[in-house]
């Protein structure tokens, strides 16, 4: 994780680790794309056999995203969150959702949260849940709920 000042403001990013993320999965000269996941996806349990070598490399391409997740990316909380359900046995679609992310982040690589020590905000908080839409019958249609909390114009909080 890195701090930068700018004046008054503190900038916070782990774009060395994001690098490191591309690298390590092959991905320097992959394509941007401009969403997380593609419009109107549906992760559903995987209905082949189970593989290990697929399971562990999924398992390290989610607990690398968890990584920035929870340091400075809550723009990705939600996509990660819902392909971690399937991370006990996961599909080679669940795989290529998860490299798409890594897409995603290759063209936002540059984002970071900006924290503003000029503005006097007080504590601003927004939550939305969305219940029962889950199609997976593994989850019992179970709702999805999240927060984000932010001051001084950044969050300092989320969870999807």
């Amino acid at each position: 994780m890195r701090f930068e000042y700018q004046g008054r403001s503190t900038l916070l990013h782990q774009m060395p680790y994001l690098e490191k993320i591309i690298t390590q999965f092959g991905m320097q000269n992959a394509k941007i794309v401009y969403t997380t996941l593609p419009e109107g996806y549906k992760p559903m349990p995987n209905t082949g056999n189970s593989d290990p070598k697929l399971q562990n490399y999924f398992q390290q391409i989610i607990g690398s995203l968890i990584y920035l997740m929870i340091g400075t990316r809550p723009d990705i909380a939600y996509s990660v969150i819902k392909l971690l359900q399937f991370s006990a046995d996961p599909s080679q679609d669940h795989v290529n959702k998860a490299l798409h992310i890594i897409h995603y982040l290759i063209g936002t690589r540059y984002y970071h949260l900006k924290y503003d020590g000029k503005k006097a905000e007080e504590l601003i908080a927004h939550t939305d849940s969305d219940w029962e839409t889950d199609e997976n019958p593994a989850a019992k249609r179970k709702s999805t709920t999240g927060y984000f909390f932010q001051l001084a114009s950044a969050p300092i909080v989320w969870s999807s």
